[in-house]
């Protein structure tokens, strides 16, 4: 039985893998395609080897074991599975207290991913590593169409988007397997690209308005503060590329990065009448709540800290430097003596090369002349979420898996300048 359950979900992941290479925007990406695929799927199972034969815990392993346990009332009582899954009605309080994340189930995204594991675990028949080629394989298809219609929209930018979002090392690794990170990626970055096809005219196929819907759903359950910064960008771009096509006065960047400003300030205007300064105040709170929590977890190693961080404005913005270089560029290579830090250290000197050689590109008279309104949209996510990251995240190793949110998307831009330009041509 176990083997013929294997068999046919091999035989299903095949048959989507099949699906994913006959869509007519994954011809544009070969013949990276295929190596980059292979890849992530190794990835999804080499991420399970790390957590439960290095380190022996973690968030994957907690949302494995959690969801047999709503796999198992699925088996003894369907309709009270349903009801759970749909509803959030528990069978009862003892239920409810056996199971992790159920304290604010209504919001827990966590809670939010054992439902969906318990789904994976019916057709699985609760094999860890076979949900990890799903999730797998859905982060990969969100990422590699957003590879593609970057591709399409900005034909310069092919290389640069392909190694970003398909072979940046701790990009690929963290958005695989069974954690919440590859629904995030997959479900955000395919939201990207429809965006982009939308503002730029490309056709959209029925189904991808079918599934627009679901995709959303998943981005927002997900990470709801990132998905209504990203939204809110991604909504405004969309506007301000339609209104450029019939007010000449929007056709340059100029007019383009006002009006954007106006829109942050207007949506700022209203988001604080409406909510109000105990809203903002509650988002700062959380923000240091946070961070204390995984700092006193955080202590027998090498971690990131604050000498003064306090949940208010001035004590953020203060601050914010740091969080935003930190979750860029540390661990430094020489902080542990750890193989994992010595390779994220190796990374993040790759970055600050990187880094160095964009602003020595920078000094380029005409590089003011390739700006984008979209590469302006992106730089603004990759701040705002690297500040936020780095602030709430004094762990390294949780930094370096929470930052892929934004990460892709800062090699992405850095791999524009003149002279890694000139190394992607040899690709």
């Amino acid at each position: 039985m176990i083997v013929l359950v294997y068999l046919l979900n091999v035989a299903l992941l095949l048959g989507l893998g099949w699906l994913l290479f006959k869509q007519s925007w994954a011809q544009i990406l070969k013949p990276y395609l295929f190596p980059a695929l292979g890849l992530k799927l190794v990835c999804g199972i080499l991420l399970g080897l790390l957590y439960f034969h290095y380190y022996g815990e973690g968030d994957t392993i907690t949302y494995f074991n959690a969801s047999q346990k709503l796999t198992q009332l699925a088996r003894d009582d369907a309709g009270a599975y349903w009801r759970l899954l749909l509803l959030n009605e528990f069978p009862s309080e003892s239920f409810k207290e056996s199971v992790p994340f159920t304290r604010f189930a209504d919001f827990s995204n966590s809670f939010f991913l054992l439902k969906v594991i318990s789904l994976f675990n019916l057709l699985t028949g609760s094999s860890y590593y076979l949900i990890g080629l799903y999730f797998s394989l859905f982060s990969f298809w969100g990422m590699a169409r957003l590879a593609a219609t970057l591709s399409i929209v900005f034909p310069d930018t092919k290389k640069a988007a392909i190694v970003a979002l398909l072979f940046f090392p701790s990009v690929v690794f963290w958005s695989s397997g069974l954690l919440k990170d590859a629904v995030l990626m997959g479900s955000m970055c395919w939201a990207m690209a429809f965006v982009l096809q939308l503002a730029h005219q490309q056709k959209q196929a029925i189904a991808t308005w079918l599934l627009l819907p679901l995709q959303l759903y998943l981005f927002v359950k997900i990470k709801i503060f990132f998905a209504a910064l990203l939204l809110f960008l991604l909504g405004s771009y969309l506007l301000i590329i339609w209104l450029s096509r019939t007010m000449k006065l929007l056709q340059t960047i100029t007019a383009q990065l006002q009006t954007l400003a106006g829109f942050i300030v207007l949506a700022g205007t209203i988001v604080w009448q409406i909510s109000g300064i105990f809203s903002l105040g509650f988002i700062l709170h959380h923000l240091v709540k946070t961070y204390d929590g995984l700092l006193a977890l955080s202590l027998g190693g090498p971690h990131l800290s604050y000498s003064s961080l306090e949940s208010t404005i001035p004590s953020i913005f203060s601050n914010s430097p740091k969080a935003f270089f930190s979750a860029i560029y540390r661990p430094f290579i020489g902080e542990s003596s750890e193989v994992l830090y010595l390779l994220l250290g190796l990374e993040n000197l790759f970055l600050l090369a990187l880094t160095i050689i964009a602003i020595v590109s920078a000094f380029s008279k005409s590089w003011l002349q390739h700006i984008k309104l979209w590469h302006v949209i992106l730089m603004l996510f990759i701040v705002a979420s690297a500040i936020v990251i780095g602030i709430s995240t004094p762990n390294f190793g949780t930094l370096s898996r929470y930052r892929i949110i934004f990460l892709p998307f800062l090699v992405y831009l850095l791999l524009q300048n003149r002279f890694a330009q000139r190394w992607l041509v040899k690709m």
